[in-house]
């Protein structure tokens, strides 16, 4: 059996498995062959049954690529690890949407924003039309988390692989906006059937949408290309080189931060381009 101490390190080092599984992509069976143990000797030292030998506790310390000192005391090293991080929420749904109840109130709130500008911006067709690109690939957005969360996580168990999954179907959804705002006079005719001639006028919103959007679909890309860099391994690369890169985790921590700003000035710059195109007509109004 397990001192108190001894346990203390167990449930520490319980932590540090899900991390690995998290951020590198690791099962527990990855685990246990680097350590050299089989699954039942792992679940004794988790359980406290068994205490860690000094040489598997070394491993596992390399593993993490901290120091075995770091383990046993618990240091600020060993919290970049930790999936319940502040900055690691342990799972890549919640790195999408932020922390669980701040970004379900912030996406609602985004949504419910666009709705409301849709129907307000009702008598301009040019506006409300470029705010439906937007509605449509929120909703868009919803159906694919409804689909990770209850079709495709729970058929895989790596987190590289999820991570890959998500970060796809993130990047696919802010190519498809691009398409949509590309091609939003074309849509428009089809909506329209061509009964209104607004379709075709500038909006001043268009420049900066396809700014914010492009920089939306970047973030997804290079979170993407983050999650291969930080996980070689699974592509063939020797594991002594993909060591170097498996602290590379910056989009991967403030992915939902960085999506956020952009996403909430999409808004902005809608709702700015509506009153700046309904401010010019009332001036042609006047004018007339």
């Amino acid at each position: 059996m397990q001192t108190p101490e001894e346990y203390e390190v167990s449930q520490r080092i319980g932590l540090l498995i899900k991390g690995l599984k998290h951020k590198r992509g690791m099962s527990r069976e990855d685990i246990c062959r680097h350590l050299g143990i089989g699954m039942r000797t792992l679940d004794n030292y988790l359980n406290g049954v068994s205490s860690f030998k000094l040489g598997t506790l070394m491993k596992f310390a390399d593993l993490c690529r901290v120091k075995l000192a770091d383990i046993l005391d618990d240091t600020e090293a060993l919290s970049r690890l930790y999936p319940d991080n502040m900055k690691d929420k342990g799972s890549i749904l919640t790195l999408i949407l932020g922390s669980a109840f701040g970004v379900i109130i912030f996406e609602s709130t985004l949504f419910i924003l666009l709705l409301v500008l849709f129907f307000y911006s009702y008598k301009d067709k040019n506006s409300q039309l470029l705010t439906l690109c937007f509605v449509v690939v929120f909703l868009c957005s919803t159906v694919a988390v409804y689909a990770l969360v209850n079709v495709i996580f729970p058929i895989l168990d790596s987190g590289y692989h999820k991570n890959i999954c998500a970060f796809t179907i993130q990047f696919s959804l802010s190519l498809l906006l691009l398409f949509l705002l590309k091609h939003r006079m074309a849509f428009a005719v089809l909506l329209t059937r061509g009964k209104s001639a607004s379709v075709f006028e500038k909006n001043y919103a268009e420049g900066p949408l396809h700014f914010l959007v492009l920089t939306l679909a970047l973030i997804d890309f290079f979170a993407l290309m983050e999650n291969f860099l930080r996980n070689l391994e699974h592509l063939g690369i020797n594991e002594e080189t993909a060591k170097a890169f498996w602290e590379v985790t910056f989009f991967y921590d403030y992915f939902a931060y960085l999506k956020s700003v952009p996403m909430l000035l999409c808004v902005a710059v809608l709702y700015i381009g509506y009153i700046a195109r309904n401010q010019v007509s009332r001036s042609a109004e006047h004018v007339e």
